[in-house]
């Protein structure tokens, strides 16, 4: 979910003129903010490009920076749904099986309207 956001680009619309940092944003400016980016940014993590399944039991980011499903007023709403499907797929599979990325696999992201895996994600199956 860090790293291969669903929601790898969010679009706001600034409802009054603002200040973010150095920059003025007008009234009505779209706004486009990228967990996908934020989700690597090495002001905020240690090593952002590694896969770490421990990374949060010892790593907090502040609010905003992890970001999967957007947040604030706008969450999405199916987050709960997705992260107890997530959780329930991945602990029956692990379960039964081990899995090893197909050999020769180049592992290519395709922003669409959500972020996937462009030609699937091949992988080997092992019976535990």
């Amino acid at each position: 979910m860090r790293l291969a956001p669903p929601a790898w680009i969010l679009g706001r619309i600034a409802v009054k003129a603002d200040t973010l940092g150095e920059y003025t944003l007008p009234a009505r400016a779209t706004i486009l903010i990228s967990p996908y980016t934020m989700h690597r940014h090495p002001r905020y993590w240690h090593d952002p490009e590694m896969f770490d399944p421990d990374r949060f039991s010892s790593e907090q980011p502040p609010r905003f920076v992890y970001m999967p499903f957007g947040g604030g007023p706008r969450l999405c709403i199916g987050q709960p749904f997705a992260l107890a499907e997530a959780t329930l797929l991945l602990a029956t599979i692990i379960q039964r099986y081990h899995l090893q990325l197909a050999p020769n696999t180049r592992v290519e992201m395709e922003p669409q309207i959500t972020l996937r895996v462009k030609n699937g994600l091949p992988m080997e199956l092992t019976r535990r």
